[in-house]
């Protein structure tokens, strides 16, 4: 755990850094690799915001006017998606993307806040 706690930490200070170290990022990444059983979880605020809520919430309601259930069924499964990222980041307060260790476990919260957020994502995450 105590590997895993550093290597959030690393990646933590990789994220503002002015210019991104790609090979020390490289590094990183195959330390994770090596650590047995690790699950890594993308949670990205920066996909499902308020913005995009509102946005599936008026797509929704167009399905619903028009009587095409199925896509407002479809838009509705997003939307509580959304709901749930949304609700989860203002409870918590969140205002700054942040790796976050637990055992077996490594968490991106990803808010698309800080300097190097988006290739980051990119590298670990493949979006």
């Amino acid at each position: 755990m105590k590997r895993l706690i550093e290597i959030a930490d690393k990646l933590n200070e990789l994220l503002n850094v002015a210019e991104l170290d790609m090979s020390k990022l490289q590094s990183l990444a195959y330390e994770l690799n090596e650590i047995p059983d690790l699950r890594i979880k993308l949670i990205d605020f920066e996909q499902y915001n308020e913005e995009n809520l509102s946005k599936l919430t008026e797509e929704k309601l167009k399905y619903i006017k028009e009587q095409n259930f199925e896509k407002a069924a479809n838009v509705r499964e997003e939307e509580k998606e959304c709901f749930k990222y949304a609700n989860f980041q203002q409870y918590f307060n969140l205002k700054h993307s942040f790796f976050y260790p637990e055992e077996g476990k490594l968490f991106y919260f990803h808010l698309g806040t800080e300097r190097n957020d988006r290739p980051v994502k990119y590298y670990l995450f493949g979006e």
